[in-house]
Parts: structure tokens; sequence; C-alpha cells
């Protein structure tokens, strides 16, 4: 029975998947999935409005950390300083905010880079 090729195939696959989840994504590609999800949704907490905001403009971006991998819900867990204007929803009032989110970042089912904000803000 020679299975040696087998057992070294699944280490040298494990051995990429946990390199490709060990490595952060770039702060380019934190930036621009963070701005691609407030463009649909900024939180009511952050512009005073029950309803939210939208398409928001981002003057200053400042990544303050990110977290470490979390493995079962395939994350990674970022804390950015967010300052720029937003469209309040249903009205063509624009308003500023400053605020520091936390966010998740994963990757969909294509392999781009998305994000969400942590429920509770």
């Amino acid at each position: 029975m020679r299975r040696q090729p087998f057992y070294s195939a699944i280490l040298i696959a494990l051995s990429l998947l946990v390199t490709a989840c060990s490595r952060p994504p770039s702060d380019d590609t934190i930036k621009s999935a963070i701005a691609e999800l407030l463009k649909e949704e900024v939180p009511p907490s952050w512009v005073n409005s029950s309803r939210g905001g939208k398409n928001a403009q981002i003057e200053v971006f400042d990544i303050q950390e990110i977290g470490k991998f979390n493995s079962n819900a395939r994350y990674w867990p970022v804390r950015a300083r967010v300052k720029g204007s937003s469209q309040l929803r249903w009205y063509d009032t624009y308003t500023v905010f400053d605020k520091v989110g936390e966010f998740q970042l994963y990757q969909d089912d294509y392999e781009n880079w998305k994000a969400r904000m942590n429920m509770s803000q």
C-alpha cells in the first residue's frame, strides 16, 4: 500500500489553506471593501437618523487594528476610523460623520473581498 502521495497531497492542501487564512487583506483591500459597504448602508447611529444613510463619501480612513482571523465564521475583524459624509436615506440631505467602526472582512464565493459591520453599531 502506497498512501504516501495521498497524505502528502492532503498536507499540501491544508498548508495552502492555512497560509491563505493567515495573511490579512491589504490596507487597500480593506478600505475598498468598507467603502463599498458604506455606499449601500451607513448605520443610523453614524448619521443620527433612524433610517441610516447611503452614498458615503469617505474623506479620512484610518485602520486602527486588524484582529486575528476567526476560523469559525471565516472573517478578519477590523477596527477603523471613518470620516466623511453620507446622504440620509429617503432624503437629499447630507450629513457628516466621524466614527470608529467594527467591521468583518470576508471573501464571498467568488473570492471577492466584502465587509460587513458588527450589528451592535
